[in-house]
């Protein structure tokens, strides 16, 4: 007879940054952007039950996207990767379908590693309209990474400068309960970028504790939050919530 396991599995938090990297976001945007990762990790070294519990990856997209960082312990890197503007356009839809493959590749190795693998989280930012062609290409590769990750990811969007509210509102998901973090008036996308990893700091430190997504929403000075349902043409029966 085959032994049972009567240790208990670590559950792994994964989270995934994917940050917009076209043109309009080269000089302090980006430079503010690339310390997102560094400041996570700073965290992490200091609360040991967090850094146990989650997993950090970053994936950038302009006209195209890819894996800037892989799914890792942050405390094991040594060198954070640098994101990079790109001049070839804007379009969600190809880091829309690169985050379905990644977030199902990796709870498929984390759960063969021995883990349970938790709800991830997704902080997706960008700073413009999307162009993707042909029309809807985007909504399609979102209704897709809804209905086919076995385990559908939380969405948090933020959007900055001359990114689309409505838009970026769409992305959000669970609709009824997650917030959407909308540049303030008053602020520059930088100071609003830098709140935003603050939000996103304290959100996985307190997720690795609750081994389930949480969203820190305290201390907002350069961000609006919104919270309601997507546009009823979004209203997928087929989707998990």
């Amino acid at each position: 007879m085959q032994r049972s396991d009567t240790h208990p599995r670590t559950t792994l938090i994964p989270f995934y940054l994917v940050v917009d990297v076209s043109q309009s976001m080269d000089g302090p945007r980006l430079d503010t952007a690339n310390l997102i990762l560094q400041r996570i990790g700073e965290a992490l070294a200091r609360d040991s039950v967090a850094a146990a519990r989650v997993r950090v990856g970053m994936i950038d997209f302009a006209g195209g996207s890819r894996t800037v960082l892989p799914l890792c312990d942050l405390l094991t890197t040594t060198t954070f990767p640098q994101l990079a503007c790109r001049d070839d356009g804007t379009r969600y839809a190809p880091a829309l379908n690169l985050l379905r493959a990644t977030v199902d590749r990796d709870r498929r190795q984390l759960a063969a590693d021995g883990f349970t693998v938790g709800r991830p989280g997704v902080f997706f930012l960008s700073d413009g309209e999307p162009f993707d062609d042909p029309p809807g290409a985007w909504e399609e590769a979102f209704a897709t990474l809804l209905r086919e990750c076995p385990t559908t990811p939380h969405v948090i969007p933020c959007a900055v400068a001359d990114s689309n509210p409505e838009i970026m509102r769409a992305l959000a998901h669970p609709a009824p309960t997650t917030p959407l973090f909308i540049q303030s008036r008053l602020a520059s996308p930088e100071s609003a970028i830098r709140n935003l990893t603050e939000i996103i700091v304290r959100s996985v430190v307190a997720s690795g504790h609750q081994e389930m997504v949480v969203i820190d929403e305290t201390d907002v000075h350069a961000l609006d939050t919104v919270i309601g349902d997507p546009p009823e043409s979004w209203i997928d029966p087929d989707v998990r919530y």
